[in-house]
């Protein structure tokens, strides 16, 4: 995609092909690929203001999703990793603000794919980062990488215990913006990450 008008266009197309079929509006989803050109990274920080108010749009976007390599191909780049092997700031600023565009439109952020599908370390590596910095998935290229990108992205038993604490905390604090756990005080970002944890779970 390289415009949010071109997502409008494919979930307003969607919503005919769902009436002419008798199905629910929004029964199929849109994964937008949003950084295959120059012109659609520049234009990601005004997918929120202009999605956001389409209605066929926003019952159709399941979330961002970005790429290196048609970008890579459309800057002439060289390559996409420097002499560490992270990523270069154009592509990292690729990244970045697909999982930006997605949070500010509530919507989920999926990371792009590790093409090395046979070095499990590399992709152990980045599905960490992914998980820490706030995608709630990643694209396999091969199968050997659904099961450790599923294992990834499900909380683990102590995560959720943790969670439902934290609930169980502003629900005897008579569920006010502040609570107590632990001697620590916690606040909404917290309730917040707790019911994403609970919800990821039932997913």
């Amino acid at each position: 995609m390289s415009s949010a008008q071109e997502i409008i266009a494919a979930a307003e197309r969607l919503a005919v092909l769902e009436a002419a079929r008798g199905e629910a509006a929004g029964r199929v989803r849109l994964l937008a690929l949003v950084t295959e050109t120059p012109a659609g990274l520049l234009a990601l920080p005004q997918y929120p203001q202009v999605l956001g108010a389409s209605a066929v749009t926003r019952a159709h976007l399941a979330g961002f999703t970005w790429g290196a390599e048609d970008l890579s191909a459309a800057l002439g780049a060289g390559g996409k990793r420097d002499r560490t092997g992270a990523l270069t700031f154009t592509f990292e600023l690729a990244r970045a603000h697909c999982l930006l565009a997605a949070a500010a439109l509530d919507v989920q952020a999926v990371d792009g794919v590790n093409t090395e599908f046979r070095d499990a370390a590399a992709l152990q590596r980045e599905l960490e980062d992914a998980r820490r910095d706030g995608f709630g998935g990643k694209l396999a290229i091969h199968p050997d990488q659904v099961a450790p990108i599923n294992a990834a992205f499900s909380p683990t038993a102590a995560e959720r215990e943790h969670a439902q604490r934290v609930l169980a905390a502003f629900a005897a604090a008579g569920n006010s913006g502040v609570a107590s756990l632990d001697g620590q005080m916690i606040d909404r970002p917290h309730l917040l990450q707790a019911q994403r944890i609970l919800a990821a779970s039932k997913g």
